[in-house]
């Protein structure tokens, strides 16, 4: 769908985050948009850094006890333990040798999953496309600021675009790029007269799309990755939540959900809403039909929550009229 054009919600909106030129569709997809992100990739600094389970040695703390920085605990001193790590002062006390344990700091390989989907066109002033973009980008800065490789996943109806994570920006920068394909596929396809090859499969997304998608993100190598889902999860099959199950059983999976306000909530009042193809005149004089639109969200909203739960993953919700660095600070820290 594309964006709505209520103006009199225009005023409560968040200011746009980067300047942009007006009238133009999708403003914020553009990669030098994205890339000005960059200035938010110290808004997380280590908040950012959770346990890892990486083989690869890197910045980020380990379930596995070895050498490293921070120390896990003091114990009695084993065969084949380092007597370098021997800490003398409890040793003395106690009359009894005692070691240091240290927890090891691993890689952490980073996956952003982002759905560019038909749905995400759906908007009251900036679209879920943008706004997972700007998460995407936000994220991704924070994590090479750290050290991490970072690569991903975008995905419409039909197609898709894997990145392996790669150090520097020679993951990231393909990620943001194919991004802004994707999102020229969207306004193409809005253009009947001038249809892309890509944009021309965009109709063709069926339910439990996503599902087939996070297949190849499940098949992906190694262990303790941090898997980011960014989407409206409107193309994914609540009722089969296995795939989930299978990349949070190897990974850490942490959810993004891109909502609009509009979406749980008409506005009050006659309005009318269009896709940019059918426009529909909507009154706003009964209740009941304002109390029906906003039960139907919940419900959609209670069983994602329960398919997130149920897998072992995480689930954040962020609106188009958030800040994506102020929210995901608060989540990290």
């Amino acid at each position: 769908m594309l964006k709505q054009t209520w103006k009199k919600f225009s005023n409560r909106l968040m200011p746009q985050p980067l300047a942009v030129e007006g009238g133009e569709f999708l403003p914020e997809l553009s990669l030098q948009q994205l890339i000005g992100w960059q200035r938010y990739q110290s808004a997380l600094g280590a908040h950012l850094k959770t346990q890892s389970r990486s083989s690869l040695a890197g910045q980020h703390r380990s379930r596995i006890q070895g050498r490293g920085m921070e120390l896990s605990e003091i114990r009695n001193y084993q065969p084949g333990d380092d007597i370098r790590l021997m800490d003398w002062k409890v040793t003395a006390r106690t009359r009894k040798p005692h070691t240091k344990v240290f927890l090891e700091e691993k890689e952490r390989p980073v996956h952003l999953v982002v759905d560019m989907s038909h749905s995400m066109l759906f908007g009251s002033e900036r679209s879920k496309a943008e706004q997972a973009a700007n998460i995407a980008a936000t994220l991704g800065w924070s994590c090479l600021s750290q050290g991490d490789r970072c690569g991903g996943l975008v995905f419409n109806g039909s197609h898709y675009q894997l990145i392996q994570p790669k150090a520097r920006q020679k993951g990231l920068l393909p990620l943001l790029q194919a991004l802004c394909q994707y999102g020229k596929a969207l306004d193409s396809d809005i253009d009947q007269e001038n249809p892309s090859p890509l944009s021309a499969q965009l109709s063709q997304a069926q339910p439990g799309r996503m599902n087939q998608v996070l297949q190849q993100m499940a098949a992906q190598s190694g262990h303790g990755n941090l898997m980011v889902i960014i989407s409206d999860f409107w193309s994914l099959d609540l009722t089969d939540f296995s795939v989930l199950r299978q990349i949070s059983k190897r990974h850490n999976l942490l959810a993004i959900q891109v909502s609009d306000p509009l979406e749980y909530e008409l506005p009050e009042g006659p309005c009318n809403l269009t896709d940019g193809r059918q426009q529909v005149f909507f009154d706003g004089d009964k209740p009941q039909d304002q109390s029906r639109y906003r039960k139907g969200y919940e419900q959609r909203q209670q069983a994602l929550q329960q398919a997130l739960l149920k897998s072992g993953g995480q689930l954040i919700s962020l609106s188009t009229r958030d800040h994506p660095a102020e929210v995901l600070k608060q989540y990290f820290a």
